[in-house]
């Protein structure tokens, strides 16, 4: 049951929301000549189809973003062998996972743009393509998109549902409204029990803690080309591989380095920005230092000289993940929560993390508890277990395998996450 004072903040929310409409249709247009928005599809994001609406069931599914979307593929698979008469209509608001989708999504499923929260185009999309349920992926908590639906009659599930510290203190100075909105849900499936504890602390009555969805994801792709290549120039140098890294963590990693070389003089440091356009603030801090850099972005060789590698490019950790036997992980080192542990266990590497895993804390729990991975306990450790694990590759081997299997058997998972929430599709009439 929705409060009044619900009622009355969305009644609010959609006369606003109304009556930014023209304002919303006119900024569409504009990032059209910008190259942010397709020129045709973009009245997809006002709840116009450009397909039309297939006659199997409909399974919609809505991950806002590149991470979210990817998440999504392989729960297409394992939906499709359990039930091959149901179609599916993906959604996401990015040009890049747009494009992403089009390269990816099988045949038995549409993509199309998300409607922004506007009453009329939530309204266009629901009277167009009438799906049969809808899942909601992370932590896309639109309001009149969950009560429209809802209000349509059509279940509604929360996956691999996400809640920040951050966002649940946010949503707290709204308990009333929050309650209400979780409450339209028929079923949360939380990625970890922070986040099921979360959700039910803010009112939520449906909670169970799932298995991440990121468990079951395919390793990063990458080049054939690309690795025998990078392959050819490192040659049998030692390397070590630092992901994902934030301002601050290049240079202390850069002064790691320096100490390594000492023991091991050939070794070759590779480090990927978490925003590869750093990449020349990040060779201008290297300035002054004894270590001679080469950038990928501007074609540079790995050559007998060069000690670090700055792979400031998009779309290429699962290469470096490849040539990398050892990887530390960015964002760890700082209080910035860490970044995905699940890709680099998936390609078999030796991992070790700093103490700061915040975004990442249960799965990190779970694979320290598995001897899966190195956690330091502080950031100043770092050098000391780089060279124990480069100096040991019996040692670098059972850690990765042990991360491996780790990720392989919590992958397993996802079936029942599939069978969980085809319980709440309806009946065929």
């Amino acid at each position: 049951m929705t409060t009044l004072r619900t009622k009355i903040a969305m009644g609010l929310y959609a006369s606003v929301a109304t009556l930014m409409t023209p304002l919303v249709k006119y900024h569409l247009k504009k990032r059209i000549t910008r190259g942010k928005e397709h020129p045709v599809r973009y009245t997809e994001k006002l709840g116009y189809a450009s397909q039309a609406k297939p006659k199997d069931k409909l399974v919609w599914i809505h991950g806002a973003s590149v991470g979210e979307s990817l998440s999504i593929l392989p729960l297409l698979e394992t939906f499709h062998s359990l039930r091959p008469d149901l179609t599916f209509l993906v959604t996401t608001g990015t040009a890049t996972s747009a494009r992403l989708m089009e390269e990816r999504l099988p045949p038995y499923a549409i993509h199309q743009f998300v409607p922004v929260d506007l009453p009329l185009a939530i309204g266009n999309f629901l009277r167009n393509w009438r799906p049969d349920i809808a899942l909601i992926i992370e932590s896309e908590l639109w309001p009149n998109m969950i009560f429209r639906t809802k209000a349509h009659g059509i279940p509604l599930i929360l996956l691999n549902g996400r809640m920040s510290q951050k966002s649940a203190k946010s949503w707290a100075r709204a308990s009333f409204f929050i309650g209400d909105l979780l409450n339209q849900f028929d079923l949360i499936l939380a990625q970890s029990s922070t986040d099921a504890r979360r959700f039910t602390e803010l009112g939520a009555p449906h909670v169970k803690k799932q298995s991440n969805l990121k468990f079951a994801a395919a390793p990063l792709s990458y080049k054939q080309g690309d690795f025998e290549e990078l392959s050819a120039q490192i040659g049998t140098r030692p390397v070590w591989f630092a992901s994902s890294t934030h301002r601050g963590e290049e240079v202390f990693l850069a002064e790691v380095h320096e100490k390594l070389r000492e023991k091991i003089p050939d070794l070759l440091c590779i480090i990927a920005p978490r925003h590869p356009e750093r990449g020349s603030e990040i060779l201008n801090e290297f300035q002054g230092k004894n270590l001679p850099l080469s950038l990928r972005s501007e074609g540079n060789r790995i050559t007998e000289d060069t000690s670090i590698y700055l792979a400031d490019t998009l779309g290429e950790l699962g290469l470096f993940y490849a040539l990398s036997p050892v990887v530390i992980i960015g964002g760890s080192l700082l209080r910035k929560g860490g970044q995905n542990l699940l890709e680099p266990a998936r390609q078999n590497c030796a991992i070790i993390c700093g103490p700061e895993m915040q975004n990442f804390e249960e799965i990190c729990n779970e694979m320290v508890d598995n001897h899966a991975i190195i956690k330091l306990s502080q950031t100043e450790d770092i050098t000391a277990q780089l060279e124990a694990l480069l100096l040991n590759k019996s040692r670098q081997q059972k850690l990765a395998q042990k991360a491996a299997r780790y990720v392989k058997d919590r992958g397993q998972e996802i079936n029942d996450v599939a069978n969980e929430i085809l319980q709440k599709l309806p009946p065929n009439e």
